[in-house]
């Protein structure tokens, strides 16, 4: 592959970031993105988003895992009130829904579940918690990917708020 007729040697795993139409150039700096988002959630492997979750955000390989093509159906838009604290306040409801999931993808489940505390976060208005499987940024893969990034300013922050802005453009109800 070259620029300009000049041949630039590339490594395999740069080479398959390009084929997934993503530029490591999107990587630079602490701006959250959703091309960096993609980068993150397509990481291969067990315990990755795309693994549970599916190429579109849903129909991946873990059944009870969220349709997050799907955010009406999301636990946590169950607990900020669900269509009707939605459509009474919907920037409230986004702004909430998006501090809660950020939190989430951080933290994962189990400590999720354990410290986020918000008065208008009820985890009573859903069956059950998230369950230990939403590991969110402590699974391995989503790991492996923060260290590869951290020299380039690219935080838990940072690469959370990223996946969140992907996850966005996969939602087929056009809620966001």
């Amino acid at each position: 592959m070259g620029i300009g007729g000049i041949f630039i040697p590339m490594k395999k795993q740069l080479l398959s970031t390009m084929v997934l139409g993503l530029s490591l150039a999107s990587y630079a700096g602490t701006e959250a993105s959703a091309g960096m988002g993609k980068g993150l959630y397509s990481q291969a492997g067990a315990n990755s988003c795309l693994y549970c979750h599916g190429v579109d955000g849903s129909g991946g390989n873990v059944a009870a895992a969220a349709k997050l093509n799907q955010p009406s159906t999301w636990k946590i838009y169950a607990m900020l009130g669900g269509k009707a604290a939605a459509a009474k306040d919907k920037p409230a409801f986004l702004k909430n829904m998006k501090e809660a999931t950020l939190d989430l993808i951080v933290k994962g489940a189990i400590v999720h579940n354990a410290s986020f505390k918000r008065p208008w976060f009820d985890l009573k208005k859903v069956k059950a918690p998230y369950d230990a499987q939403m590991l969110g940024l402590s699974g391995a893969p989503s790991k492996k990917w923060l260290k590869k990034f951290a020299d380039k300013g690219v935080t838990p922050d940072v690469a959370a708020e990223s996946v969140y802005l992907y996850v966005q453009s996969l939602d087929t109800e056009k809620f966001f």
